[in-house]
């Protein structure tokens, strides 16, 4: 058996090892490394801000009104050409005295076309007679009685052509009543005033 231990009061203290004395080193302050950074572009400027357009309300009656919208004018039309006077265009008797005393006996001589058809050269030789004696004091009868003369004329010329050959016979008739229609025309245009010009005939007379 192993001896008794003796009491707690009776054992000596354990002996404490004295410290370690460390020498002091001289104090050196870390060395700081700086890291030469990127140096940084200057922040740019902010763009100035966009206008900002307000439209104002539109009144209830600018919404119903029609817009509108001003247009230039056209241009005026290039004028017309005079439009080309017919051959049988009665021409203006402004001109001419007497009309007013004249008018019967120009529409008479225009009408002694219908003398032709039963006696052959009735009516051309009292126009002519007409033309000598009245047409000297007044020149709308000289002018009428004229055109009239030479109308009479040509249709006895062309109906003495027809009846020479048997073809053109039957024609002679159609020719007087294209004549009697052209007379009236013509009768027509004289009681106005007007000086009438037959068309597609020869003038022989002249003043």
């Amino acid at each position: 058996m192993h001896d008794a231990l003796p009491p707690a009061e009776s054992r000596e203290p354990e002996s404490t090892p004295p410290p370690i004395e460390v020498p002091a080193l001289p104090y050196e302050p870390p060395l700081l490394v700086l890291a030469s950074l990127p140096e940084r572009e200057p922040p740019l400027e902010p763009p100035p801000p966009a206008p900002v357009f307000i439209e104002a309300p539109k009144s209830s009656a600018a919404l119903i009104a029609p817009t509108v919208v001003a247009t230039a004018p056209p241009p005026p039309p290039p004028p017309a050409a005079p439009p080309l006077q017919p051959a049988m265009a009665a021409a203006p008797a402004a001109a001419l005295p007497n009309v007013e005393t004249g008018r019967g006996w120009a529409v008479f001589t225009h009408l002694l076309l219908f003398a032709t058809i039963p006696i052959f050269f009735l009516g051309g030789t009292v126009t002519f007679l007409l033309w000598q004696m009245l047409g000297k004091e007044n020149a709308f009868i000289e002018d009428q009685a004229r055109e009239a003369l030479n109308f009479q004329i040509n249709v006895a010329i062309v109906s003495v052509l027809l009846a020479a050959s048997l073809i053109g016979l039957p024609l002679v008739i159609v020719l007087y009543v294209i004549a009697c229609v052209m007379s009236s025309i013509a009768a027509l245009h004289a009681s106005r005033g007007e000086r009438y010009r037959y068309p597609l005939i020869v003038r022989i007379v002249s003043h």
